[in-house]
């Protein structure tokens, strides 16, 4: 958990089918609120696919991306659930470090993506949530960028301060 950093530099090695596998299951046996298991997950390997929505996503969003919101990695999951569930998005933020966790122990890279959130969510997105196969009820939460690092991420300094105890 300590040494878990976000890659953003990918070599084009393939993840293995069962890598992937891995990743996805440790995804699917995290914890949910109530045990509803409504998380959902999106697997995208295919170039062109990738690189239409990549653009789609930068003419819409507005801010320059260095490395596009998927740095490259040769595979990238798109996590989402039920949208009148409250805890879809916490749910998903759970099972997204599961899948990162699962990942690292394989000496796989990832990196929790956000950004795309508003874009997936909004009505130029519309489009692509139906391309992704989810549903008119499905909640967009978070992207995961999976692949081999190519750069592997300095450890970062943590900010004091941030516990506060109430005995």
């Amino acid at each position: 958990i300590m040494e878990r950093r976000s890659t953003r530099h990918y070599t084009q090695e393939p993840v293995t089918e069962e890598e992937l596998k891995t990743v996805i299951d440790a995804g699917l046996w995290a914890p949910t609120a109530r045990n509803r298991q409504e998380v959902k997950i999106t697997v995208v390997t295919d170039p062109e696919f990738r690189a239409a929505f990549r653009a789609d996503f930068e003419k819409n969003d507005g801010r320059p991306r260095f490395n596009g919101f998927d740095f490259g990695d040769p595979v990238f999951l798109l996590l989402y659930g039920d949208k009148d569930f409250p805890y879809t998005e916490m749910d998903s933020g759970i099972a997204a470090e599961n899948m990162a966790l699962a990942a690292d122990s394989l000496g796989l890279g990832t990196v929790i993506i956000g950004c795309i959130r508003d874009f997936v969510r909004s009505e130029a997105g519309k489009p692509w949530r139906e391309k992704l196969g989810m549903e008119e009820n499905d909640l967009f939460t978070c992207g995961l960028c999976i692949g081999h690092i190519a750069e592997p991420t300095k450890p970062q300094e943590r900010k004091e301060g941030r516990v506060k105890y109430i005995r």
